[in-house]
């Protein structure tokens, strides 16, 4: 799309703020939806949006550019002028009134998501595949490093928005199990692990030489640095894994036959919820 191209282009070094995201997000979608010939009263959901026409979400497109071109400059020579700046801690105090987000605060939020600092990453930089494989798990609630206060934040919006779509408004009350059973919703935590598991057979099951398969089952060797986060997608997957009793050998071989892997994960699912109700 040379629409998009344009429009995007130069959005790797973008300071993005939600309204500038919405915006850019707005045009996108008011493009492909004349590309579909679909005009009003005829509608369709985003997320169909994208799907049929094979395009990221605008966030995530600008969020992979900039970690490509993060990577590419961090493989410049150490007197290169772009990768100085990009790694440039300036001295001295913000004055009052400036805006709360800059480039390098998004690139820091999403190095803190990772847990890595800029020393790692100037050292995974200089190997293009370990590179991808870095990026390549970064993308979508699938490989999220969830905790307790991010699963409890997704949770109170989704319950929020199940209450305005059963019209339930204070002082009038249901219980979240009972407005669960009543949309037929999993609680957030199932989702996710859900389609985590879902993700990690899909990847299982492709080529070994695949770099999304390879990054999932890479073992980083170093020692994690003092006051890292303690929670990692890798702890998160290996805990689901001993609570199976399965190492990485038998999942990809059960991964290889869908039907047993769709069993595997129902079960899962099954234990997490009674774990839950105790």
């Amino acid at each position: 799309m040379n629409v998009k191209a344009v429009l995007l282009y130069g959005a790797e070094t973008w300071r993005t703020t939600t309204t500038t995201i919405k915006k850019v997000q707005v045009f996108i979608n008011s493009c492909l939806r004349k590309i579909l010939n679909i005009h009003w009263p005829d509608t369709i959901s985003n997320s169909l949006l994208w799907e049929r026409t094979n395009q990221l979400p605008a966030e995530e497109e600008i969020r992979k550019r900039r970690w490509k071109w993060i990577g590419y400059t961090l493989r410049k020579s150490s007197n290169c002028i772009t990768r100085q700046a990009l790694t440039w801690n300036p001295e001295g105090k913000r004055t009052r009134g400036r805006p709360k987000n800059t480039l390098r605060r998004t690139i820091e939020a999403d190095m803190k998501t990772m847990n890595y600092n800029w020393t790692e990453l100037e050292r995974i930089a200089q190997d293009r595949v370990g590179w991808r494989m870095l990026l390549s798990t970064q993308d979508t609630q699938e490989t999220w490093r969830t905790t307790t206060t991010t699963i409890k934040k997704v949770q109170v919006f989704i319950n929020s928005c199940l209450r305005k779509i059963l019209n339930i408004h204070w002082p009038d009350t249901i219980s979240n199990i009972i407005m669960w059973e009543r949309t037929n919703q999993l609680p957030a935590v199932e989702e996710i692990t859900k389609r985590r598991w879902k993700w990690i057979g899909y990847t299982l099951r492709k080529s070994s030489d695949c770099i999304t398969r390879q990054a999932l089952t890479w073992n980083p060797e170093m020692k994690r640095k003092r006051g890292r986060l303690k929670n990692t997608l890798r702890r998160i997957i290996e805990a689901d894994m001993k609570t199976m009793n399965y190492n990485w050998t038998e999942l990809e071989r059960i991964a290889q036959d869908r039907g047993g892997w769709g069993m595997l994960v129902s079960g899962l699912c099954s234990f997490t919820r009674s774990n839950r109700r105790k």
